[in-house]
């Protein structure tokens, strides 16, 4: 594929597409913002973390690898983010995760050897991918970093603009079979259909865990046909829309879907409480849920075999009823404004009133917790929360929220437990404490 097949969008493209973006709209936060930055974020990860330990309940044992997360400062886009606020991120569910960089402006050397310094400072909690441009000497940093310690590689054609079709990205894929080294690629939004690509360089490459991030929403509506005689083919759960995640959990084998946050795009605590809801809806058990979760990915990274875990789940998804079925609506809608930088307060308030069920309706419960991540949000986006790069500061609480009011008959925490003392505590951080009334 020339990088010609994908021209520069049109204007009225100009939110998907990658267009040159000035380094100064969001400026990194300096030094001593640090501390504000951090606490922030950790703020409304742990006003969320109750609706993801209902679900860990549920499960039994369950230990979290996030195969997707980011380190750096230099993203087009404003995106800035590093060891200590991932490794923040990771305390609020207790996990592990695959890092890798954010874009750069230039050759990844550098970034890679960041990387690979902050993993070998995490006492193992970080294992480091190196991401390579196979418009730049892909493959000899490959050889680079792996040579270092790094441990897997990412590809991202939508912001270094090239096709997996071509020469450089399969000498990349080469590399990496001899080696047994995953190579995860973006196949978010942005982009045109690249799953073809994907399926070609996996069948040639069959040593290759080949995992195609987010959800391959890109794709999906075919993709996942494919994807079930093809074991070396995974994907991620990186994206937000339950719509999407009930669609890959009921459609692709559970050995070949990976827990993944995006971090600092997503939040590992909101993402997995997502994930979770959704391969619960789906009718996964709770070994199948557990392999997602991180047992999968343990394997690939020791260059093992990837357990079978069965086909994809028969049975349909349940609908939620029409008041929650409204619910769920308005809160997709308004996560869409938001995420493309628009307001979204008359969708909230319009959500909020629709939770007002009926004490007796047997949705009450689930409408109720609802409206508390609404409340949590609302008081999350008073205390004028930092704002570093494109995603609104406290929007994984209304993408939990969109996925409770789509799956209402599974767990949601008891409304008891939700403005004791402690769970007031646990919006400290490093003794400071989020101004955030609950």
């Amino acid at each position: 594929m020339t990088r010609t097949a994908h021209p520069p969008a049109a204007p009225d493209d100009a939110r998907t597409a990658i267009a040159p973006m000035a380094r100064t709209a969001h400026p990194p936060a300096a030094p001593d913002d640090a501390r504000t930055a951090i606490g922030g974020a950790i703020a409304a990860d742990r006003l969320l973390a109750p609706w993801f330990t209902c679900l860990r309940e549920r499960v039994g044992e369950l230990h979290v690898f996030d195969s997707h997360t980011h380190l750096g400062c230099a993203d087009p886009d404003g995106s800035c983010f590093d060891a200590g606020e991932l490794r923040g991120a990771l305390d609020v569910v207790d996990a592990h995760a695959v890092v890798f960089p954010l874009a750069e402006p230039g050759p990844y050397r550098a970034a890679n050897d960041r990387v690979l310094a902050a993993a070998d400072a995490s006492d193992g909690r970080l294992v480091p991918f190196c991401r390579v441009d196979p418009n730049d000497g892909a493959l000899e940093e490959a050889e680079r970093a792996v040579s270092l310690g790094a441990r897997g590689i990412k590809l991202h054609p939508r912001a270094e603009r090239f096709g997996l079709g071509e020469p450089s990205v399969g000498r990349v894929f080469s590399f990496a079979d001899e080696r047994r080294l995953p190579i995860i690629i973006h196949a978010g939004r942005g982009i045109p259909s690249l799953g073809r690509d994907a399926l070609k360089l996996a069948r040639a490459n069959p040593h290759t865990p080949v995992i195609l991030a987010h959800a391959a929403i890109a794709d999906l509506a075919w993709i996942w046909h494919e994807a079930a005689g093809q074991r070396n083919l995974f994907f991620d759960t990186s994206w937000w829309n339950v719509a999407d995640q009930l669609a890959l959990f009921r459609l692709v084998a559970p050995g070949q879907i990976l827990f993944a946050s995006d971090a600092p795009y997503g939040r590992t605590v909101a993402t997995a409480a997502l994930a979770l809801r959704a391969a619960l809806a789906a009718g996964l058990s709770a070994d199948q849920a557990q392999s997602v979760a991180g047992g999968q990915l343990k394997r690939l990274l020791a260059g093992e075999e990837p357990l079978d875990l069965g086909p994809a789940p028969a049975a349909p998804v349940p609908e939620p009823g029409p008041l929650l079925e409204r619910v769920h609506a308005m809160l997709i809608a308004a996560a869409a404004r938001l995420t493309a930088g628009y307001p979204a307060d008359e969708y909230l308030d319009l959500a909020r009133l629709a939770c007002e069920l009926p004490a007796d309706h047997p949705d009450r419960p689930a409408a109720a917790s609802v409206s508390e991540l609404l409340r949590r949000h609302a008081a999350h986006v008073a205390s004028d929360p930092p704002h570093r790069g494109p995603r609104i500061p406290g929007i994984h609480l209304i993408f939990v929220a969109a996925a409770v009011a789509r799956t209402p008959w599974l767990p949601v925490p008891d409304p008891g437990t939700l403005n004791d003392p402690v769970d007031r505590a646990r919006i400290d951080f490093n003794g400071e404490t989020a101004d955030v009334d609950l």
